[in-house]
């Protein structure tokens, strides 16, 4: 259906400015009309961006072909052009992926005016967007203004029909009749016929039978064979609904003459046959009598030829009365009194299924109950009734005739079922004190029978919202220990692990998961929950050891529901023992299988920074960047300066520029200032801001920072010269620091191969002589 919706959109002539322009040259004289000449710079630009291939112009284009006619709408609202401006300016956003603008925009239109094609256009896109995002009954509002606005039939039969298809998906019964008959009433619609059936059913299914005999019989003249068929049938059992009789037979009449329903005509002839008896009109039984021999099931056949006797008797016919009564004697031997008959009639009323049983089997008690209460006939009768009432739901009518009941005047095997029936009888009507003493009754009479299990399901589900749970559990261990049944005993388990969790018995809530281990053929969603929570127990316990291939063995299994679940107790466990390894392992997976779950930020700062210091900065710093995106990281240097230091040490010289600065806006003592300093130096170096780190660096050494730090900052101002492409200005850091701040061997070295690189570097004649110094 969404491929149909927006297949009505394609085809759609949607307006566009080139078949709009109508205005042919005149001689009238030139004049200033601001809002033309603003709505035809919106025209512009909107045709311009419609011809143009280049995305990033067409793009333009649309941006300002939506900016003008924004303006144009602003200045000049009600401007004959207004409603072409509101659609074109719609255009213009949903070619810009602005849906909602877009959206905005084509509402306007649909709603502000009444008529045109502009005002079908927007409706139409609004029809269609809401169809394909299931917005059904903004949908169907949308297509019934598409139906009143369209001149093009085909579009105003699709948005009707479709607008019924919006309500049918919403079950706005109401809503759904009334689209039907739009569509119905719209002339020359290919979905008229379709809709009749479906309003003709619908009629029937909400309980309105006269109004769906109307419309089957309508639509019992279609060509189509098949709902022909189905309509004659249906008139038929509408107009018997009805209670009708007089137009029901004629409806049955026509149901046997269709071809399509020629399985059903054994049936059909006997109802026919059977509204012509409760008239007496015996020519007419006999005349639906003879229309054929069906086919029919036994005991049909022989209501039909009891009928048929009884129409021929009345008519004085003995010959054909006799005939049938042999037929009759050949298939049901033997006579009956009239008691005997009525029994016969009621019983044969009830294993027909006839909707009068009930009717008959009450008249029937109430004529005989009296002066045969114990004959086993009449309890008989009425366990046949309690049992028809309890198979229909209706179950106080069926508890009336269970407590009538002598079980001693009927075939003993009905006890069972008669007490089971009972007991469920008092379940379905929340008899609570009742159910359970109808189940106790039933497991004390027949404790080995299969259905003591179900019943003793009921029970416990009826004692453990009762604040009974032990007798629940007693029950639930009664079945597991007396049934053979796998799935069962899975399913009981798990409930008892229920109430277990429930009442906040862990030892056995711990054990009942361990057997529901050890079924068979355990599905993984199952087996990987008894896993978790086995895990969760003993971690409940501190045993962190023993919880973890539990807790692991449940993710494997179930990686959808665990990995979140599982996967934040693991770490945690792990940064409670500072086992590296594990928790940056199970950092690691989470992030990778279940990235929307939450980690703690502290944990993340202290993973990143402990393998940052141990040297592992590519490892530890996306720990550390992740960690510090939590305002509690505001008042900790260390670990800024370690990200600082990793961002550095990576090559991410904007993360390190970031870092230093919060790291300088945090240290108090100069010496560390003037580190930070020196980090953010070096983060400018390496984004190629040049001035920026000689400032850094010049701050930094304002603070005098004594020893290693020292030599770093002033090496760092040669290095950044140098950066630049100045080796004459880096030369003076490198001589200064060589000849009187380096102070070990190892300084010295490094100071005086900076000299060396440098003055090559520099390569005049004087740079040369001074390296021979150097060399």
């Amino acid at each position: 259906m969404k491929t149909s919706a927006l297949l009505l959109v394609l085809t759609l002539s949607l307006p566009t400015f080139a078949q709009d322009r109508g205005d042919a040259p005149t001689d009238t004289p030139l004049t200033i009309d601001p809002a033309r000449d603003l709505f035809d710079l919106a025209t512009l630009n909107y045709n311009s961006a419609r011809d143009e291939k280049d995305p990033e112009k067409q793009k333009r284009a649309y941006l300002g072909a939506a900016k003008a006619f924004d303006k144009f709408l602003r200045q000049f609202p009600l401007d004959p052009k207004a409603l072409e401006a509101w659609y074109f300016l719609g255009m213009s956003y949903r070619n810009l992926g602005e849906d909602k603008a877009s959206r905005t925009c084509f509402e306007t239109a649909a709603t502000r005016w009444q008529t045109g094609k502009y005002v079908e256009a927007s409706a139409l896109f609004l029809a269609s967007d809401d169809y394909r995002t299931e917005n059904w009954r903004s949908a169907a509002q949308w297509f019934k203004v598409v139906a009143e606005t369209t001149d093009n039939n085909t579009i105003k039969h699709q948005s009707l029909y479709r607008r019924f298809l919006c309500f049918h998906k919403l079950e706005d019964q109401g809503s759904m009749i009334l689209a039907l008959k739009a569509v119905i009433e719209d002339k020359g619609s290919p979905y008229t016929e379709t809709a009749r059936l479906a309003l003709a059913r619908l009629y029937r299914d909400t309980s309105s039978p006269r109004e769906a005999h109307e419309q089957f019989a309508r639509l019992a003249d279609s060509k189509d064979p098949k709902i022909r068929a189905e309509a004659t049938l249906q008139a038929a059992l509408t107009a018997q609904t009805l209670g009708d009789k007089k137009l029901s037979k004629t409806w049955f009449r026509k149901t046997l003459g269709e071809k399509e329903l020629k399985d059903l005509n054994g049936k059909t002839q006997l109802a026919l046959m059977n509204f012509h008896y409760q008239d007496q009109e015996w020519p007419e039984v006999i005349e639906a009598y003879q229309a054929g021999r069906f086919e029919l099931d036994q005991k049909s056949h022989l209501q039909m030829l009891i009928i048929a006797a009884k129409a021929y008797d009345a008519l004085g016919k003995k010959e054909e009365v006799d005939q049938l009564y042999a037929e009759i004697s050949r298939l049901s031997p033997g006579s009956a009194t009239s008691f005997e008959a009525a029994y016969r009639v009621l019983v044969t009323e009830h294993e027909k299924e006839n909707p009068n049983f009930p009717r008959t089997a009450e008249t029937f008690l109430k004529t005989y109950a009296g002066e045969k209460s114990d004959a086993p006939k009449i309890h008989s009768a009425r366990l046949l009734l309690a049992e028809h009432y309890y198979a229909a739901q209706k179950y106080e009518a069926a508890l009336d005739h269970y407590r009538l009941l002598d079980l001693t005047k009927v075939d003993p095997s009905n006890a069972l079922g008669v007490r089971y029936h009972v007991a469920k009888t008092q379940l379905a009507l929340k008899n609570e004190k009742g159910a359970l003493a109808a189940i106790e009754a039933f497991i004390k009479s027949f404790p080995d029978a299969k259905q003591s299990i179900q019943l003793r399901l009921d029970r416990a589900a009826l004692l453990a919202p009762l604040g009974r749970e032990t007798e629940a559990i007693n029950d639930y261990q009664a079945i597991l220990k007396n049934t053979t049944d796998q799935k069962l005993k899975q399913t009981l388990t798990l409930r008892l692990a229920a109430i277990y969790q429930e009442e906040e018995d862990w030892p056995n809530f711990a054990l009942t998961q361990q057997k529901i281990l050890q079924f068979p053929d355990l599905d993984g969603k199952t087996a990987a929950a008894a896993h978790f929570w086995l895990g969760w127990n003993e971690l409940r316990l501190k045993k962190t050891t023993e919880a973890i291939p539990f807790l692991r063995k449940a993710r494997t299994l179930d990686p959808k529901t665990f990995t979140a679940k599982v996967g934040p107790l693991l770490i945690k466990e792990a940064f409670a023992q500072e086992d590296l390894g594990i928790l940056e392992t199970e950092i690691t997976l989470l992030q990778k299988e279940s990235p929307e779950t939450k980690i703690s930020p502290d944990i993340l700062r202290w993973l990143g920074a402990k393998l940052v210091k141990d040297g592992h900065a590519a490892r530890g710093w996306p720990f550390l960047r992740q960690g510090l995106t939590d305002p509690a990281s505001e008042n900790s240097p260390l670990v800024w300066k370690l990200y600082a230091q990793s961002s550095l040490t990576l090559a991410k010289h904007r993360e390190a520029l970031i870092a230093s600065e919060k790291l300088l806006s945090l240290e108090k003592n100069a010496y560390r200032k003037a580190e930070a300093l020196a980090f953010k130096a070096r983060s400018h170096i390496g984004l190629k801001q040049f001035n920026e780190a000689r400032q850094a660096t010049a701050k930094a050494l304002d603070f005098r920072p004594q020893g290693d730090l020292n030599i770093r900052l002033r090496l760092l101002a040669g290095d950044i010269d140098i950066a630049d492409g100045k080796p004459g200005e880096a030369i003076r850091h490198y001589i200064i620091v060589e000849s009187t701040y380096a102070q070990t061997p190892a300084d010295k070295k490094e100071a005086r191969e900076k000299v060396i690189s440098t003055l090559k570097a520099i390569g005049t004649p004087k740079a040369l002589e001074m390296l021979k110094d150097y060399q």
